[in-house]
């Protein structure tokens, strides 16, 4: 199976599935090849207290995400993040627990998503797809343009 979809589609089949798009997210769009998602710091209920500060003087953050490679079930997506046109991206290690808590407030599989300390994240597809859609195997994705492309297979 070959699914193009835009990413408001694709967030539109998550809440479906029941994953809820966190309440800080604005924004996803998708263009050349790159994924933008805007959001807004302040509706995060729990930052840690060194970037509580931070929040204050720029709250918006717009991310650039780009999707690296895919292999065995795991996307490892590139993110470059700037807040008030600073890049921004060096401190997505400081935030990955209070990012990693609120995807899992919105329904995700603890562990399924991990930030990393050099501005990747690794999504384990599998383990996301494993709860929500079991029998589905996914074997590529990538971004087109404007829109996410998915190869997968049903069993």
């Amino acid at each position: 199976m070959h699914v193009r979809l835009t990413p408001a589609e694709g967030m539109a089949l998550a809440q479906i599935a029941g994953v809820e798009v966190p309440p800080a997210v604005t924004s996803v769009t998708a263009e050349g090849g790159v994924v933008r998602v805007v959001a807004d710091l302040r509706k995060l209920d729990e930052l840690p207290s060194a970037l509580k500060l931070a929040v204050k003087v720029a709250p918006i953050v717009r991310a650039e995400v780009r999707i690296l490679s895919y292999a065995e079930g795991r996307a490892t997506l590139g993110v470059e993040v700037n807040a008030a046109r600073l890049p921004a991206h060096k401190l997505l290690g400081l935030l990955s627990e209070p990012i990693e808590h609120q995807l899992v407030k919105q329904g995700l599989p603890a562990g399924a998503v991990d930030v990393r300390h050099d501005a990747t994240v690794v999504v384990d597809v599998e383990r996301l797809l494993a709860e929500k859609a079991p029998g589905v195997d996914v074997t590529r994705l990538a971004v087109d343009d404007d829109e996410i492309v998915v190869d997968a297979s049903v069993s």
